[in-house]
Formats: C-alpha cells, structure tokens, sequence
C-alpha cells in the first residue's frame, strides 16, 4: 500500500494535533507533515513530495489563500490537491478560492465528518 503525504498548514498547533488524529482514526497510512504558516508549508512543498494540502486561511506570514496562488503557479504543484479550511462564509471567500484554484474548502467549524468525506477522495485516489 502506497503511503500517502499530507501537509497540514495551520498556525494553531491544537488544530493541527487535531486533524492529524481524525486523520489517524480513518487512515492511518497518511503520513503527515505539518507546516504552522505558508511559508514554512512553501518550503515543504519545495523539498517534499506531497500528494494533498490541507490548508488554514488566516495564518501569519503567507496566509492560505497566497501559498495557493504559489502552488498553482509552480508548474510541478499546479495539480496538486488543496483543500482550504476557513472560518468565514462569506461569498468573496469562497469565489476568491475558486479563482485561485483551490479543490475544495471546508468551512469551520470542522467536524471529523467533513474532514474524513473532503480529503477521502484525495487519499484513496493515491492508493
């Protein structure tokens, strides 16, 4: 069975220990790397071969929406799956993710449901 490499970015390390143990529970062959901003998950990115991207909007540094327009832009990350995890539902949001290229977004709060049907598809595709 083929290991599949997540990146979780997210500045709030609870939210990240969080996702890693829902993920866990459903998969536990994910190998997770963690990123706490966009930078740090850019330089991942840029030494890692990660099959998904798991993404908060609002962190410091690079925020969510800026290493989505970096990926999409990167032609060896541009098809990359990444799923943007916001706290707003607001219209703008969610057009501006679409523009970007984003696959999929999940709105916050985050249960363990949503998260297990949004990146399911990702992990199970790269078995």
């Amino acid at each position: 069975m083929k290991i599949i490499k997540l990146l979780i970015a997210d500045d709030s390390m609870m939210m990240r220990d969080i996702i890693n143990e829902i993920i866990h529970e459903d998969f536990p062959e994910v190998h997770i790397y963690e990123a706490a901003d966009g930078l740090e998950a850019q330089k991942m990115l840029q030494k890692e071969h990660i099959d998904a991207v798991l993404c908060d909007w609002e962190m410091p540094g690079m925020n969510g929406i800026g290493l989505l327009q970096w990926v999409r832009e990167t032609p060896s990350l541009k098809t990359l799956p990444f799923i943007m995890v916001t706290g707003t539902t607001e219209k703008e949001c969610i057009v501006q993710c679409i523009k970007a290229g984003v696959t999929d977004y999940i709105v916050k709060p985050l249960t363990p449901e949503t998260l297990i049907h949004k990146i399911s598809k990702f992990i199970k595709a790269g078995q």
